[in-house]
């Protein structure tokens, strides 16, 4: 079975249009579970993809300005390990 990473990024959202981009480019990256938190602009996403740089530049490249913050191992056990942004 596939890991599962938790992925967080801080990131803003304009408008709608902006947030329907954001849709479309996280699905060209086969992300299904992804939440938006507009108070404190952060971009939290379940990606099987480790490789949290492809993601960040992918957004980047949509002209999102994002930040990586923290990256968490998902595991079946419910243990995780992490790593974040210093």
């Amino acid at each position: 079975m596939a890991r599962k990473y938790k992925i967080s990024f801080r990131t803003r959202i304009q408008n709608n249009k902006s947030f329907q981009r954001l849709h479309d480019c996280l699905k060209q990256l086969n992300v299904k579970h992804w939440a938006y938190d507009f108070q404190d602009f952060m971009l939290t996403l379940t990606s099987e993809l480790s490789d949290f740089t492809l993601i960040q530049a992918t957004l980047r490249s949509a002209g999102y300005v994002c930040h990586f913050i923290k990256l968490e191992n998902l595991n079946e056990a419910g243990d995780f390990s992490s790593a974040s942004a210093a």
